[in-house]
């Protein structure tokens, strides 16, 4: 199993609240096309530096096209909502937390 964090960062109040909308509707299409064990949100609304964490426990059998279109399906998702509600790109990292 890999344990993936995906931190998005620099969030303005409407657009965590519009993209922690997009992902819990995203959940099922993204299971459809990686082998998703679970699938976390976590916000921090409470600092100025507003941002979002997704943990994504992945099954060890993942091949990499199928982890490419994971995480090009979710930086869609992030664009497509940040870029209405904010002026600034969000900043978005990802790491590899467990093997």
């Amino acid at each position: 199993m890999f344990l993936y964090r995906v931190k998005i960062e620099e969030l303005t109040a409407h657009s965590l609240a519009l993209l922690q909308s997009k992902l819990s509707s995203s959940e099922k299409s993204l299971r459809q096309h990686c082998p998703i064990r679970e699938m976390n949100v976590v916000a921090d609304n409470h600092s100025a530096n507003r941002q979002l964490d997704i943990y994504l426990a992945l099954d060890d059998v993942i091949d990499g096209l199928q982890l490419r279109r994971l995480f090009g399906e979710l930086r869609s998702v992030i664009s497509t909502d940040t870029h209405a509600a904010t002026a600034c790109e969000p900043r978005v990292s990802t790491e590899l937390i467990h093997v």
